[in-house]
């Protein structure tokens, strides 16, 4: 489906791994309306796990192997639908998350590549793959790397976890250094249990969306210090259910998706990050399963 124009600065974009009969898409939602459009449908995107956005606007997609083709990486070019491939096979397994460096390098979190999983850095030209940061593979299960972002100081923030349920007490934030690949544990523990999301605030603050916090009553939004590592609930029950992605919009509101909200259907809720209100801005329709949130930046200069 192509775009004829350039994406307005704020607007969100949130991806759909089953959307129209599990082929998959990319919806844009109006962050005033919450009305959604259609970006992008079937192709590849069949098994898309999270978003992110390169300097010149284009928009890029990890994908899972488990759906149907191979872990990879996808590109829509901005101002354009159009699906390109930037990277797959070679060291994917179950690509689940992708950000961007300050110098247009793409980090992918996979959670079984290498075995333990690994953060794995990609070529934006070349699709060329190496490993960052290999998982510790410690424990039974080991935490896995599941989703990053980045930080303001450039190092790679990812969230872990032995993907054993609710009751996982393993689970961590962890830093890694882009150059060394040396990791080092943020938090782990107190709430958290099962983090599936990942971003930072304005101020450098961490957010982490987990679907099983607070004793697995609805899960939550936590607030993590990134010196101290002190875990601060920003918002948990009201209309959650099971958190999963989340983004932070220019104002410093958090944008969260939960499939299991109100009564199974996707939902994106808008959170105020100092009260922790929570509003539906969009849910339901052609929403089946939203794995992955972002909003568009404004344009460089």
């Amino acid at each position: 489906m192509a775009v004829q124009e350039r994406l307005p600065a704020g607007t969100i974009l949130l991806c759909d791994s089953q959307a129209f009969g599990c082929a998959g898409a990319v919806f844009r939602v109006d962050p005033e309306t919450g009305e959604p459009r259609t970006l992008a449908v079937g192709g590849d995107l069949q098994g898309a796990t999270g978003l992110a956005f390169e300097a010149d606007g284009s928009l890029l997609i990890s994908k899972d192997r488990f759906f149907p083709g191979t872990g990879a990486l996808l590109r829509l070019p901005a101002g354009t639908g159009t699906q390109t491939e930037v990277s797959s096979g070679q060291k994917f397994a179950t690509p689940g998350d992708v950000a961007v460096e300050a110098d247009g390098q793409i980090l992918v979190a996979d959670s079984f590549a290498l075995g333990s999983g690994a953060v794995i850095r990609i070529h934006p030209a070349t699709g060329d793959q190496s490993v960052v940061s290999p998982g510790e593979g410690q424990g039974d299960p080991p935490p896995r790397p599941v989703k990053l972002c980045t930080a303001p100081d450039g190092t790679i923030l990812v969230v872990e976890q032995a993907m054993a349920g609710g009751g996982d007490h393993s689970a961590r934030v962890v830093r890694v250094d882009p150059a060394t690949g040396a990791r080092t544990t943020v938090t782990s523990g107190g709430e958290l249990r099962s983090p599936i999301g990942v971003a930072v605030d304005g101020d450098g603050g961490i957010l982490v969306a987990d679907a099983n916090a607070f004793a697995g009553f609805g899960g939550g939004v936590i607030s993590v210090d990134p010196v101290s590592g002190a875990q601060t609930t920003v918002a948990s029950g009201g209309g959650f259910v099971a958190p999963q992605a989340l983004a932070v919009e220019a104002d410093g509101s958090i944008l969260v998706t939960d499939n299991e909200a109100l009564d199974g259907v996707g939902t994106l809720f808008r959170v105020d990050p100092a009260t922790g209100a929570q509003q539906v801005l969009a849910s339901g329709g052609d929403f089946r399963r939203l794995t992955g949130v972002a909003v568009v930046p404004a344009a460089a200069g």
